[in-house]
C-alpha cells in the first residue's frame, strides 16, 4: 500500500513537472509527463481505467493508439522466437 501511494505521489510530481515544461521551447515536457503517466499506471489500475476509458471517447486518441498497437505486434510477429 505504501509503494503504491509513493509511485502515484512521484508519478503526479513528475507529471505536473512535464506539464510545467511543456511550454517551453525545449522539447522536455512530453516526455517527462510520459514518465509520470507510466509511473502511474505501474501503480494504479484505476488510473489505467481511466484513461482507457478517456481515450476511447476521444476519436483522435484512439486511433493513435490503435496505429501504437498494430505496429507492435508486427513487430513482435517479425522476431524471430
Amino acid at each position: 500500500m505504501l509503494k503504491k501511494s509513493l509511485l502515484m505521489t512521484l508519478g503526479a510530481i513528475i507529471f505536473v513537472i512535464g506539464m510545467i515544461l511543456f511550454p517551453l521551447p525545449v522539447p522536455f515536457g512530453l516526455p517527462t509527463m510520459i514518465v509520470g503517466m507510466a509511473i502511474m499506471f505501474k501503480a494504479s489500475d484505476k488510473v489505467k481505467r481511466k484513461v482507457i476509458r478517456w481515450s476511447d471517447k476521444n476519436h483522435h486518441t484512439r486511433n493513435a493508439w490503435q496505429k501504437v498497437r498494430d505496429y507492435r505486434r508486427r513487430k513482435r510477429a517479425s522476431l524471430p522466437e
